[in-house]
């Protein structure tokens, strides 16, 4: 009996040994042919304003020259659109608005924040409902100029700047004139 429970024991030693050495060390890499990853995040500026509520609905890539053209846009997939109060995202803290989004390899004239019409401050304890200026048309758009290489990733940082982005006018009336910064960060994925 001794000897079967040996041998049972050096038969499962030798099939674990072969499953063990048969499997790959290469390590299993997606590349991004023609293609690169994006990522866009969303950070307030240090703020005398209690509360900064901006609705974000989309973020877009100018890529052709003639922002005029229909197609010169490219929306990305925004997974957190909505009302963010800005002034609790500085620092360290962020909203990723766009999460590692694979793009087509190309130039990337701008970036653009569309802004929907929702947007408030408080200062002082009163709040106020903030009216776009008009030559917005509730968008805020920074140049990049860049070109995209592939199988790198992209990280956009917009620091939205609170402050210099509010006005406040005669009789009550805020607008908001969108003022923003975009950092760029270059990645090596493989």
């Amino acid at each position: 009996m001794k000897f079967f429970s040996l041998h049972k024991t050096a038969l499962y030693s030798i099939i674990f040994v072969f499953f063990l050495s048969s499997c790959s060390k290469e390590y299993e890499t997606e590349t991004f042919e023609n293609s690169s990853l994006i990522s866009v995040k969303l950070q307030g500026t240090q703020s005398v304003l209690s509360r900064a509520n901006i609705t974000i609905l989309d973020v877009q890539f100018q890529i052709l020259e003639d922002e005029n053209n229909p197609n010169a846009w490219l929306s990305l997939n925004t997974i957190n659109t909505g009302n963010h109060d800005l002034v609790n995202i500085t620092g360290n803290d962020v909203v990723t608005l766009v999460d590692f989004e694979e793009i087509p390899t190309g130039f990337i004239y701008s970036i653009k924040l569309v802004l929907g019409d929702e947007n408030s401050i408080v200062k002082n304890g009163v709040e106020y409902t903030l009216d776009m200026a008009q030559d917005c048309d509730y968008q805020s758009t920074n140049i990049v100029a860049k070109q995209l290489e592939t199988n790198k990733l992209y990280d956009f940082l917009i620091e939205f700047d609170i402050d210099g982005s509010v006005e406040f006018l005669s009789q009550g009336t805020v607008l908001l004139d969108p003022k923003m910064n975009t950092l760029l960060r270059r990645f090596e994925l493989f």
